[in-house]
């Protein structure tokens, strides 16, 4: 779930939210687009609700996030 707050973090707004993501393969990537907001928003918070891959361990590593 990604979720912006337009206020410096006070109240939170959900921008977008996936589920059933895969990644076959290491330093794989993968780009998601927004649509359009609404608002402008000065903050952002990233969650990850569950991450699970039931042949290898419920561990979860991040090379980057980029936003642009």
């Amino acid at each position: 779930v990604v979720k912006g707050s337009d206020d410096g973090g006070s109240c939170w707004h959900d921008l977008d939210r996936q589920t059933s993501q895969k990644f076959e393969n290491r330093f794989q990537l993968k780009t998601y687009r927004l649509t359009s907001l609404g608002f402008s928003a000065n903050a952002f918070r990233f969650r990850f609700l569950t991450v699970r891959d039931v042949e290898s361990n419920s561990r979860v590593q991040l090379g980057s996030i980029d936003l642009y």
